[in-house]
């Protein structure tokens, strides 16, 4: 398969990923931007995919998908790069930082982040998004409960 269809699929499972997350509504937003955030089990990812877009696909291993927007003047909603720092932690505390690699096709950008899960494992997530250098920035935080796929 060709690198562009590749990526072309992996923009079509984060999209859909993205369509199942949005009626949970994982999302933040103030009067300019909108941050769509979700965290899944790296196993959901077909191998093209997790190839294509440089993910380890693992029972072990969990992703992290950022979308940032801005909402233009004209109703019309915008995907824009943007600046990301987080950390995950468990519940006794211990911390790792998050890495964000960027994948853009046309008008979408996704920014994905990798880390390790343990089977029932609670992890906090923290994320300073920062759209442009001036802006105030948007703070997504939030918890969520992994299970390790036993095939």
């Amino acid at each position: 398969m060709k690198q562009s269809s590749l990526l072309s699929s992996v923009l079509l499972l984060v999209s859909s990923l993205f369509c199942v997350q949005l009626s949970a509504e994982q999302k933040i937003e103030d009067d300019k931007y909108i941050v769509h955030y979700s965290a899944i089990n790296t196993t959901m990812l077909t191998p093209d995919v997790a190839t294509a877009s440089g993910i380890t696909r693992s029972r072990r291993r969990g992703m992290l998908n950022i979308a940032v927007q801005k909402k233009q003047s004209s109703g019309k909603i915008e995907g824009v790069l943007a600046q990301l720092k987080g950390t995950v932690s468990n519940m006794i505390g211990q911390q790792r930082t998050l890495e964000f690699n960027v994948i853009s096709e046309g008008s979408a950008i996704y920014y994905l982040s990798e880390f390790f899960i343990d089977d029932g494992e609670r992890l906090s997530f923290s994320i300073d998004v920062q759209p442009i250098p001036d802006y105030r920035g948007l703070k997504v935080s939030f918890d969520q409960l992994f299970f390790i796929d036993k095939d």
